[in-house]
């Protein structure tokens, strides 16, 4: 898979914006959702815990409960949950760490993770070649 159905381009936008901008401002950022409702307007939710300093597997799990029920239900069209992560994959051999997006949506089979890697310098951050897989 190579591209994400245009609808989801929003909600990409949308995340990496708001990562881009947590990664220049604080060197990371705590998983956050996103979601595209049935008027199709791009609506960032925030979840607590309870707990001040969550894990982020516990959080990007509440969190896609929580869409995964909406989106069953039919009262959303798409969600995002963005999060950093450090992956290995066939172009890195070495673990990157990247900005992930999970995508889900009524009309996709199964959700789309879009992954965009990233190296922190001493005075900025580099983006580099991004990838799509079907998770």
């Amino acid at each position: 898979m190579n591209s994400l159905p245009d609808e989801l381009n929003g909600l990409l936008h949308y995340c990496h914006s708001l990562a881009k901008l947590l990664l220049d401002e604080q060197g990371e950022f705590y998983p956050f959702g996103t979601y595209l409702n049935n008027e199709l307007t791009i609506t960032q939710r925030m979840f607590h815990d309870g707990d001040d300093f969550p894990l982020s597997t516990g959080l990007i799990n509440i969190i896609q409960h929580d869409f995964d029920q909406q989106l069953a239900a039919g009262l959303l069209r798409a969600s995002a949950i963005t999060y950093e992560a450090r992956v290995t994959n066939e172009h890195y051999n070495e673990p990157v760490e990247v900005i992930a997006v999970r995508f889900n949506a009524v009309y996709l089979e199964s959700p789309i993770v879009y992954y965009l890697p990233f190296k922190v310098t001493a005075d900025k951050v580099e983006y580099l070649v991004s990838w799509i897989e079907l998770e």
